[in-house]
């Protein structure tokens, strides 16, 4: 698994989330982000937030052959947008997340009652 791409120290849990969509990734950005090219930019990172009464949507996408630069960083463009939670769901074939609490190692953790 790989380390969230966001600080994690505010939170009372952390963890990872998997999501499959039904029409696929450039499909589900465009429609959300018209000013998103998938022949310009290559998804990097995309932050699901749970609102009250919507979803807020943030891309970070690297433009398509760039290199990153010489002090090890990769330079990002941030798409931002909002969406009802029923429209979001009409791309998603599968959304899953998982929190765990820091304060224990969860590779050694044990279900005892299956």
């Amino acid at each position: 698994m790989k380390e969230q791409p966001f600080e994690s120290s505010e939170h009372d849990l952390v963890g990872y989330a998997s999501l499959d969509l039904k029409s696929g990734q450039d499909a589900f950005l465009t429609a959300i982000f018209p000013n998103y090219n998938p022949q310009r930019f290559v998804p990097v990172s995309i932050k699901v937030a749970f609102g009250k009464e919507h979803l807020t949507i943030t891309l970070y996408a690297h433009a398509a052959g760039e290199q990153p630069e010489t002090r090890g960083e990769l330079p990002v463009k941030k798409f931002k947008g909002i969406l009802d939670m029923d429209v979001f769901a009409n791309y998603v074939k599968h959304f899953s997340v998982s929190f765990s609490n820091d304060r224990f190692d969860i590779d050694q953790m044990r279900v005892i009652n299956r």
